[in-house]
């Protein structure tokens, strides 16, 4: 046994001189090689934050400032993830550790193999989405392997979620956004630190996903973020505006009772366990009240008074929300063809109603409040006749089930407003604003139908019915359409797919290179609002990246939900009212919710199969 330890040594010795390194001033990082053939290595769990526990939960994150033990870090395995508020995200599901604590401020950092100080690369900073209550830099989906083998540097940071990430509570002195804190320390870390791994801090694209393009809708918005970032991509979230203060805190004060707190006392919200927060969060009520909140929250459309966990105008690190201000850098904002299909069928499939005229009421009333009758108007189920008849006449399996043209009328003004109040229309108010303010930006649409499943809840056999879903281009930045990453994930994306996926990365590239998005081979033409009907230039990404026009009829209708909701919110003058240079508040044109309804009928026969499948268990 001695013999052999002896002549092993030599080898681990060999093995840890040969594994990367980079050294800061905490010390040396000690990473990994990619292990799927690309030439690229990675550095995990790097700390950039004090652990925010103890007595600096619900505190504003504390720069790490310590030496790494030994002057070492073993940076080759996952970070914890923060603390999860929903189920998605869990190793059960996933088929991964996804272990969970409080102390999980740290990021990953993904380079070339050939990647030297000297490199000046440039560097993408990666923000989960989740819905401010779960997600995670150890998500496989975002593996940065493939982006950083295209060249280019990835920083995935974690940062806290729901009560944790963003508890506001004035009368106890927490006062909320910790998580957009977090990210904030992130980008301040990777502007001190990146160029040791081969990146130029200035030329760092900050990029994120539903919750995370909301989050860096509100980073790209702060005074000092041109000292941050270069550019901003906000893919199917960001151009909302923020929840009210009052709302904020009466969240805070129904959790801490809930918590057996009082309202102002943080020692005791301090001293809870993570168990107590666990049990109080799902038995909370008054989260689930208040206008935004439907469908056990699959079909809710958050608005300023949601009661949520949620970022809102603190007066310092936030001190206007975004959608009045705008934000401060070049920035694309953009959205999948047919977000809402997974909220739609989520809702279709668990709660067993069948969707009628009454139920379709009530979805717009406590989701739109003094709204609801203006939403209405524009998205009368019988403007979408025609396409519930297609879908009657393409599947018999609809009848079987119960669902008639009526219901299907329903079904699909509900998707549509989904889609459009929350990730289309914000992404064309974001743009218009931005570019009222003399920031350039760009839009896009992705409106591909995926030949691989790339979340574990989407079944392989009905992957091709989520086209231009939620979440769908994912896969497509990141260069990850190989799914081996799912349990039992062993599908082969098409070499257009790959395609596909090579242009969107070179685009997010240079658009962190140039804060400008376009690259040799794609010009992407600026935002730019042509007549009445709001369609602008863009690009859109189907089978392949096309240079288009994308139609955002209809979308100035939101901005005057958005006042009506502002004006009826508890507390008014907490709550900011819309800058002059916004886009207009009324709609401009005659619009109807139909109007750019889409033309594939694929993704709602889906609901046939996927009900009549659940209707024989």
């Amino acid at each position: 046994m001695k013999l052999a330890l002896a002549a092993l040594l030599p080898a681990l010795a060999a093995a840890v001189s040969s594994s990367p390194s980079v050294t800061i001033d905490a010390g040396t990082v000690q990473g990994g090689q990619c292990e799927g053939g690309q030439n690229a290595v990675f550095y995990k769990a790097i700390p950039f934050a004090e652990p925010p526990v103890k007595e600096l939960r619900f505190e504003p994150p504390k720069a790490y400032k310590n030496k790494f033990s030994q002057g070492t870090l073993n940076a080759t395995v996952s970070a914890l993830t923060c603390i999860q508020f929903s189920d998605d995200f869990t190793e059960k599901k996933l088929n991964t550790s996804a272990l969970s604590s409080e102390d999980c401020l740290y990021l990953d950092i993904w380079a070339p193999s050939t990647a030297t100080k000297d490199s000046k690369l440039p560097v993408k900073v990666w923000v989960y989405g989740g819905s401010e209550t779960e997600g995670s830099i150890s998500d496989p989906l975002y593996d940065g392997c493939n982006t950083a083998q295209a060249g280019s540097i990835l920083v995935s940071v974690n940062y806290r979620l729901g009560p944790l990430g963003f508890m506001a509570l004035q009368s106890a002195g927490i006062y909320g956004n910790q998580g957009i804190q977090d990210i904030i320390m992130g980008l301040e870390w990777v502007q001190d630190n990146i160029a040791a791994f081969g990146g130029d801090p200035r030329k760092v694209l900050l990029f994120g996903q539903s919750a995370g393009a909301e989050n860096v809708y509100v980073i790209g918005s702060l005074p000092q973020a041109p000292s941050l970032v270069n550019g901003i991509i906000s893919e199917s979230g960001g151009g909302r505006s923020l929840v009210a203060n009052s709302t904020q805190q009466q969240v805070g004060a129904s959790f801490a009772q809930k918590l057996k707190c009082s309202s102002s006392d943080k020692a005791c919200l301090q001293s809870k366990t993570v168990s107590d927060l666990y049990i109080a969060y799902p038995a909370d009520t008054f989260l689930t009240q208040g206008i935004g909140y439907y469908g056990g929250g699959s079909l809710s459309v958050l608005s300023q008074g949601t009661h949520n966990f949620y970022p809102y105008v603190d007066g310092n690190v936030i001190d206007e929300d975004p959608y009045n201000r705008g934000v401060q850098v070049p920035t694309v904002f953009g959205s999948n063809s047919d977000e809402a299909i997974v909220y739609t069928l989520q809702w279709a499939t668990e709660s067993g109603q069948l969707p009628t005229i009454s139920l379709y009421k009530d979805f717009l009333r406590k989701n739109f409040g003094k709204a609801a009758s203006l939403v209405g108007k524009y998205y009368l189920p019988s403007l979408f006749e025609s396409e519930a008849k297609a879908l009657i006449e393409a599947s018999s399996a609809f009848a079987e089930i119960g669902y008639n043209t009526t219901s299907l009328e329903v079904l699909l003004a509900m998707t549509k407003v989904i889609t459009d109040s929350t990730y289309r229309c914000p992404a064309w108010y974001g743009a218009a604003q931005a570019t009222s303010n003399n920031i350039s930006a760009w839009a896009y649409e992705f409106a591909h139908s995926p030949t691989c499943s790339w979340l574990y809840t989407i079944d392989e056999s009905e992957v091709s019915y989520f086209s231009g879903a939620h979440t769908a281009e994912i896969p497509f930045v990141f260069g990850n359409l190989d799914n081996s990453y799912l349990p039992n994930g062993t599908c082969n994306s098409t070499s257009a797919e790959w395609a596909l996926g090579s242009q969107m990365m070179s685009l997010w590239t240079a658009m962190a290179d140039n804060a400008e998005p376009s690259t040799s081979e794609i010009d992407w033409p600026l935002f730019q609002t042509q007549g009445t009907n709001l369609t602008t230039p863009g690009l859109i990404f189907e089978n392949s990246t096309i240079s288009s026009t994308i139609d955002y009829t209809g979308c100035d209708l939101w901005v005057e939900v958005n006042a009506i909701l502002s004006a009826s919110n508890a507390t008014a003058t907490t709550t900011p009212t819309r800058a002059s240079s916004s886009p207009t508040s009324s709609p401009s044109t005659q619009f109807n919710g139909a109007t750019t309804l889409l033309s594939k009928t694929q993704s709602y026969l889906a609901f046939s199969v996927i009900l009549m499948g659940l209707a024989a268990l």
